[in-house]
């Protein structure tokens, strides 16, 4: 986009650098300032993006609760392969 920001999959898992916990919605609402006119910043897609990440070892599930309305919603944090891999690649 040509906009100086990190592609928005690195910024999904560089929000999680700071040891924080978080869930997908939480990651959009955290990114929307600067990625809000991505189009694949949804919690959809960011939830697609945390699972793969989970996939890749990169974060590890560390909670699941029900929201308001009765939906799953997942909560993960980075693990020391992750933050190996982020300070090696995204730093």
């Amino acid at each position: 986009m040509g906009n100086g920001l990190a592609p928005l999959h690195y910024a999904i898992i560089g929000h999680f650098t700071n040891g924080c916990e978080d869930c997908a919605a939480g990651v959009v609402s955290a990114l929307a300032s600067d990625y809000g006119d991505y189009k694949m910043l949804t919690q959809r897609d960011v939830e697609e993006a945390l699972a793969t990440a989970k996939e890749n070892g990169i974060l590890d599930e560390t909670r699941c609760a029900l929201d308001e309305a009765g939906e799953l919603v997942i909560y993960y944090r980075i693990n020391e392969f992750g933050k190996t891999m982020t300070d090696r690649y995204l730093a």
